[in-house]
This record gives C-alpha cells, structure tokens and sequence, in this order.
C-alpha cells in the first residue's frame, strides 16, 4: 500500500484554553437578575412615575436591540441549538454538579477536541474509518504501513468519540490517546495513562480510576511497533490493568510488519484508499 502522506501525523498535545461565547445561562440569570430589579423598582416608588419609568424601561431595550444589532450582529444559530439542548445539558449539568467523574470527564473532552481539531482539520477520512469507528468500543489491533494514516485515524476517531459523548449520546466514549514511544520505562502504563488524562484536565488519581471503571474509556495505544519498553512489560501491563479495569476497551495501532501478539484481540488491516479518496488527498496536498 503507498503511503498516504510521506510527513508524520503531529501528536496530540494540550492547546491552551481559547476564549469562547458566554453561556446560555449567563443570559439566562443576567435576564432574571434584570426583571427583579424592575420588579423592586416599581415597589418601592410610593408614588411612581409611570412614564418616566416605561421611559427608562424603553431606553434599556432600544439599547439592548442596538448591542445585539452591531456586536453581536445577528442571532447565531449556535445558540438557537443551546436552546434546542437545553433539556439534555441541563441533565448533564446537574450530573456534573453531582457526579465528579462526569464533571471531570466533560472538562477533559472539551480540552481534548480543542486539541484535536486542527490536526485533523482539512484531513480526509477514509471510507474504512466509520466502520473501524465501532471497533473501537470493544477494542481491536489497527495495522497499517508507514504514512498509511494510522494517527490521523486514531485522532479522528477520538475526536467522534469525545463529540458523541459531550452530547450525551450512549455510543459516546472519553478516548484516552497515548503514544507508546512515550511511555518511559521508569512509569507504570496506567501512572502514563493518568498523566496525559491530567495534561487536559487535572484530577485526582482515585477519580481517574473510576473513570476507568465506568465503561465510558476508550484508550488508543499508538504505535506499538515504536514501543521502547520490553514487549515482556507491556504484556504483563496490559493484562493487570484488563483485570483491574475490565470496563475498558483496549485499540492498539501497529505497523503491519511488528503486529502486537494476538492477545490483544482481533487484527483489522487499513485497505486501499478508493480512487475518489486518493484524488481529494492530492487535492489537499497540492494547497
């Protein structure tokens, strides 16, 4: 198979928090704030003013209408989403007040797509992806040639995973990517784990535990072929941490000539790309 790209996929790595638009709910209270303080206003005057009040009354919205008109310039259809939403995320805000590992695992996917994006921004995927999409949360062995587009898949698809989960959909999954060239042999596979989970989102261990435990995590092993500690380590790594987290659903990526020993589940090979798939690559590559 030729390689889809002769440059390495770049790794995922945190991205500073950008600044987003305010919440729904800060218009929400902003607004309620707003009418109880014109509710006590018109208590409180003995003898009020009425015109003078509807005056004043009148003024705040004509300015309001002028701040949405030429800031903001138009209602954006994001927030008519928000409040097609809102029901599920008031749900999964309550959830998240109540339940750590769902306030923590949120926090993490939200910092995790931040970082994904524009790696995978203007990259083509590939017919095979969906599919190996559902592999994913039972876990499979990805093989593929060099530049064949085994990071690019594993990004892309922990990018779908963590977008499903945000949304509250039940195939949603927290993805956890971890480059096994960087797994130092001074670490324990899951104190490596723990580590780049706390580089998006800082938590405590024993949340991240339960996190593991929750059959909501999805950890993609990246480059087993690139593995520096001994094969012997890893085995044995794997199998404790399968038996501590039995809810977790292992994908290991692979060159196709170092295949992970066949313990580590069924093998799926990245066919050729269709003739339409190879022209848009080309396409990309010629911008």
């Amino acid at each position: 198979m030729t390689a889809i790209s002769d440059k390495p996929q770049p790794e995922a790595t945190p991205a500073a928090a950008s600044g987003e638009q305010p919440s729904l709910w800060l218009y929400i209270t902003l607004l309620v704030f707003a009418v109880g303080l014109i509710c006590l206003a018109f208590r409180m005057q003995v003898r009020a003013d009425w015109p003078s009040l509807f005056l004043n009354l009148a003024a705040g919205l004509v300015g309001s209408v002028v701040i949405l008109v030429f800031v903001d310039r138009r209602l954006r259809s994001q927030e008519l989403a928000s409040l097609r939403r809102l029901p599920t995320r008031t749900t999964q805000g309550l959830a998240s007040l109540l339940f750590p590992t769902v306030r923590i695992g949120r926090r993490y996917g939200q910092s995790l797509l931040l970082t994904l994006e524009p790696l995978i921004a203007g990259k083509v995927e590939l017919k095979q992806f969906a599919a190996l999409e559902r592999e994913v949360c039972k876990g499979f062995v990805l093989l593929a040639g060099p530049g064949e587009g085994k990071t690019t898949w594993t990004q892309m698809v922990a990018a779908s995973l963590i977008r499903q989960y945000l949304r509250g959909l039940p195939v949603g999954r927290i993805p956890i990517i971890f480059t096994l060239a960087r797994w130092l042999p001074d670490r324990n596979l899951d104190q490596a784990l723990y580590e780049i989970f706390s580089s998006y989102s800082h938590c405590r261990r024993w949340i991240f535990e339960r996190l593991l435990k929750s059959g909501k995590v999805a950890v993609l092993l990246d480059g087993y072929d690139e593995l520096q500690n001994p094969v012997s380590l890893f085995e044995t790594e794997i199998e404790r941490l399968r038996t501590q987290f039995p809810a977790v659903a292992w994908t290991i990526t692979s060159r196709i000539h170092v295949p992970p020993p066949e313990a580590f589940g069924e093998a799926s090979t990245l066919s050729l790309p269709t003739e339409k798939e190879l022209a848009a690559i080309q396409r990309l590559k010629q911008r």
